[in-house]
């Protein structure tokens, strides 16, 4: 499948239900351009992001990234909080690293340089933000205090990208269950993993060690989309902005269930249709 072929047509074809709405939390640009990257590009998106820490809050800006608004501050549950500042900064968080995860992974970036007391606003309070189509989450632990400070905008949210733990990296994080109950109950409906982050074990490394052999899950990001199963409770511009997601993040089959969906409501024709399906089969 051409991606790029892909994207174009997304583009004509889903921005008449309108811009997408997205908000990321923890918008820090270690890891390189952000999985929506592609809705950027082509003009698809607004986004406001939230970074707390300073340089990694100056590297957005200095991105100059087209209808994007970037905020140096932290969302959380209203509460100060200590923020504990490693030397890799992908690392810091609201919670300590776990001793234990130390002694058994190998990462490096996980000595202690700071600790600052940082003041964080609930999501709800964001003046900013009118309406989240897109959610994304990477907050080092602190994503479900995020969520239930963000309940009441988050009802009308379309898609949830959230990073989840499934081994226990900081002392005191929500387990992976508590984040999905959450999600769940608020008709946010599990899709896919679209990111999974894998360690070696430590002191395991030896001749010949290749990327291969980092197998132990740390974290993955999960990709959850509101009324997956329900899509008929939605309105047709609400699932078209869901297809833009999907297609933004390489979920193709949610893409052409969308479509069917907005096919049947003759909102698409056979032809939108088929010119996808010939794209992901190419």
């Amino acid at each position: 499948m051409n991606f790029s072929k892909m994207m174009d047509l997304a583009a004509k074809t889903f921005l008449k239900y309108g811009t997408v709405q997205v908000v990321d939390i923890g918008a820090n640009p270690l890891g390189g351009n952000p999985p929506y990257q592609p809705m950027i590009d082509r003009g698809l998106c607004h986004v406001i992001g939230f970074e707390p820490q300073k340089k990694p809050y100056e590297e957005l800006i200095a991105l100059n990234h087209p209808n994007a608004t970037y905020i140096n501050s932290a969302i959380g549950d209203g509460k100060t909080h200590a923020l504990y500042c490693y030397k890799g900064s992908g690392l810091s968080s609201f919670f300590p690293l776990r001793q234990e995860s130390i002694d058994t992974l190998q990462f490096g970036g996980h000595e202690l340089v700071a600790m600052e007391e940082v003041e964080t606003v609930k999501l709800d309070k964001v003046s900013e933000i009118t309406s989240i189509d897109y959610l994304k989450i990477d907050t080092q632990g602190s994503e479900l205090m995020i969520l239930r400070g963000g309940a009441r905008k988050l009802t009308a949210a379309l898609a949830v990208h959230i990073e989840m733990r499934m081994l226990p990296l900081y002392v005191g994080e929500p387990s992976v269950g508590m984040v999905m109950d959450w999600l769940g109950n608020k008709k946010f409906e599990f899709h896919n993993f679209v990111g999974m982050n894998k360690f070696a074990m430590y002191g395991t490394r030896h001749v010949g060690f290749n990327r291969s052999q980092r197998q132990q899950i740390g974290d993955v990001d999960g990709l959850f989309f509101r009324n997956l199963t329900r899509l008929k409770d939605l309105k047709s511009d609400e699932i078209g902005r869901q297809a833009c997601v999907a297609a933004a993040l390489g979920q193709t089959n949610y893409v052409m269930f969308c479509i069917n969906e907005l096919v049947a409501r003759d909102e698409l024709t056979d032809q939108n249709r088929e010119a996808f399906r010939l794209i992901i089969t190419e």
